[in-house]
């Protein structure tokens, strides 16, 4: 079928591509747009984009320029997410490096942010450790109940044993 313009006669098929041509983003725009409202890894926005159905090339092209500008940062994530949940929330460093190395994070990026702040993580940790132990004594467990639990949210149990010393030693 041929569509009539009053200059041109174009093939209706030659439409329907140019439609599906402007419908489609790019690989890095997508990219862009979704990393504004979610961050994410190296693997993760590689896998997002294989999803999507681009193709090899394309994805080579786009992560390329989302280094190039800095969009995409596995030691930054790795950085900003390891400070929000272990240092702000005192959550255990074992459980927070396993989800970082199954969002795609190298273990020495882990290694090295937690070296580099391993004062602040203890402080932060031992701080949620202490609301944790508070918590279970007004619910009336008491003694090794206490370490069983605090154990089986991924805490250390030398960890468990300083901040249990102190506050004997404090009483």
């Amino acid at each position: 079928m041929v569509v009539y313009h009053p200059f041109l006669e174009i093939p209706s098929d030659f439409y329907s591509f140019l439609n599906f041509i402007m419908a489609w983003k790019s690989a890095t725009e997508y990219a862009i747009t979704y990393l504004s409202r979610y961050p994410k890894t190296e693997q993760e926005m590689r896998i997002l984009l294989y999803t999507k159905g681009y193709n090899t090339e394309e994805i080579e092209h786009t992560m390329d320029v989302l280094k190039e500008n800095n969009f995409i940062n596995d030691e930054k994530f790795a950085e900003s997410y390891l400070y929000s949940e272990v240092i702000k929330r005192g959550k255990p460093v074992f459980l927070s490096r396993k989800k970082l190395e199954q969002r795609g994070i190298d273990p020495t990026i882990i290694e090295k942010f937690i070296e580099e702040n391993e004062d602040d993580i203890r402080e932060w940790i031992e701080k949620a450790m202490e609301k944790e132990i508070d918590a279970y004594k007004k619910k009336g467990v008491e003694g090794f109940d206490i370490i069983q639990k605090i154990l089986r949210k991924g805490y250390r149990l030398q960890d468990i044993k300083t901040v249990i010393r102190r506050r004997v030693e404090e009483e």
